[in-house]
């Protein structure tokens, strides 16, 4: 046997009796999920090993290299959440952020943490500003409420919660129960292909799933499928990610045996595009944190505009700050008398007839039950408008919205309205305008579902709200804050003439 591969053999097998030898020597659960990280270099000190120097001799500068800077801390690998003494992964974690270095040439650190620590961070109000905590869950999640707690604070105030399954379907249920008890109102989805984790760095659109197998040197087989990450999405972000498939062993480059994983070279590149995106939308993860409240004056006029939004089960309320900003814009800009007072409504709602106008907007299919959809069609046709955006533009959300409208109204298609339709002119004049995600200002694109000569729906495909808002994701398919701000006026100021 050559002697490289001689020594890969022995690695591997050592590394497998490291892992899943652990009941050998009497213990039922092992500690660590794959090879422990490197050591660190030492850092010789400045003198050290050198005797003193006889007086009166004046010592010479002294010319070693200092201390390199420490990293910036991206990632916190999570121990103690199965039980005590379980470490988690942090071999791979230090793996990763090697091949973070190589390859994007950033540099970042690492630590160790324990859940009990985090927890009792958050009930002393303490911030945990670290932008990655890795759950390893090679064991199912045994949580305390406090720890749950504690991840729960943490995900809401701008962090992101990475959770490795080690393709253990036990671990992937207990952990999906555990992010039901945290987010009881946020459910668990899979990302769909075109979202932003999958195209932050590299284009994925196929990985390779190796089968388990009960000998390390046998070659796995493979199967070539999309990726099956799914999340848990706040605003328009991911917040909480979660693999059932392992990662570590692929960060590792180590062939663990019994357990689905993807290739280490796929394991590597969704790796590095989950810290591409985290990294790119933690700016927009701080805002989502922070609540806004808008309120108008004391005195006002007797007709208001009241701005319903509509509540649903597509994500119907990706930018809490989005309605707020824009009423504001629109009560300081025009002579619209606006109630301030957010109104959110669902179409069950008795109310809902006394409003002419109701705001619709989502990430992912509202999935309207059949008595919904006769409300909303009821609604339309008594004289209400509903006006629409996908958030972010998300496509999901637009081929859902799309197949909807056609319900609606089969005889009457979702058509863009010409740029010389007065919607563009009834108050600013639009004629181009600028997306985030594009350098050449675009023409407004609105589409209309007209009955008899009105507009009964009004949609765009590019978000609205996330202008509305201020902030939007690095990714987000949407009209940056001026140009938002200024269709929605003119949305506004037509529908109401």
């Amino acid at each position: 046997m050559h002697p490289v591969a001689r020594t890969k053999w022995m690695l591997a097998a050592l590394g497998v009796a490291s892992a899943l030898g652990a009941t050998a020597l009497g213990d039922e659960r092992i500690t660590v999920w794959g090879p422990p990280p490197k050591e660190k270099p030492h850092l010789t000190k400045g003198a050290e090993g050198f005797p003193p120097l006889p007086l009166p001799v004046v010592p010479q500068r002294r010319t070693e290299k200092k201390r390199p800077p420490a990293a910036p801390m991206l990632i916190a690998n999570v121990g103690n959440f199965s039980f005590k003494g379980w470490q988690g992964s942090p071999g791979a974690v230090d793996h990763l952020l090697t091949s973070a270095k190589e390859q994007l040439k950033v540099w970042y650190g690492w630590e160790q943490l324990d859940i009990d620590e985090l927890a009792r961070k958050y009930a002393s109000n303490v911030e945990v500003r670290t932008p990655v905590l890795y759950l390893c869950a090679y064991y199912p999640l045994e949580l305390t409420d406090e720890q749950r707690a504690g991840l729960r604070s943490y995900v809401l105030g701008g962090g992101t919660l990475l959770i490795n399954c080690c393709g253990r379907p036990d671990a992937y249920a207990s952990t999906e129960a555990e992010l039901a008890k945290a987010f009881p109102n946020c459910p668990l989805r899979p990302l769909p292909l075109d979202h932003a984790v999958y195209h932050a760095r590299d284009d994925i659109e196929q990985v390779h799933y190796q089968a388990p197998s009960d000998n390390p040197l046998d070659k796995p087989s493979e199967q070539v499928a999309p990726p099956r990450l799914r999340a848990i999405t706040l605003g328009t972000r991911a917040a909480a990610i979660v693999s059932l498939e392992d990662l570590a062993s692929g960060w590792n480059e180590w062939a663990a045996p019994g357990v689905t994983r993807l290739s280490a070279a796929d394991s590597t590149r969704l790796g590095l595009n989950l810290l591409t995106y985290v990294t790119a939308e933690n700016r927009y993860a701080k805002f989502l944190a922070r609540t806004r409240e808008i309120t108008g004056p004391s005195e006002r006029p007797r007709t208001q505009l009241v701005f319903p939004q509509l509540i649903h089960d597509g994500n119907w309320n990706p930018n809490p700050s989005a309605v707020p900003y824009f009423l504001k814009e629109l009560a300081s800009n025009t002579s619209v008398a606006v109630r301030f007072e957010r109104k959110t409504l669902a179409l069950k709602d008795p109310a809902l007839f006394e409003y002419p106008l109701l705001y619709m907007t989502g990430s992912w299919d509202p999935a309207l039950s059949k008595e919904e959809r006769a409300l909303l069609h009821r609604y339309l046709t008594s004289g209400g408008t509903l006006l629409a955006d996908a958030a972010a533009g998300s496509a999901e959300f637009d081929v859902a919205f799309r197949a909807l409208c056609h319900e609606l109204f089969p005889d009457t298609p979702l058509a863009p309205l010409p740029p010389d339709h007065p919607l563009f002119a009834c108050f600013h004049k639009l004629d181009k305008l600028t997306l985030h995600s594009e350098e050449e200002p675009v023409a407004p694109a609105i589409e209309a579902v007209i009955v008899e000569r009105r507009p009964v729906i009004l949609y765009s495909r590019y978000g609205l709200c996330d202008g509305w808002a201020h902030e939007f994701n690095t990714y987000a398919r949407c009209y940056t804050t001026e140009d938002a701000l200024k269709l929605g006026t003119n949305l506004i100021v037509y529908v109401m003439q």
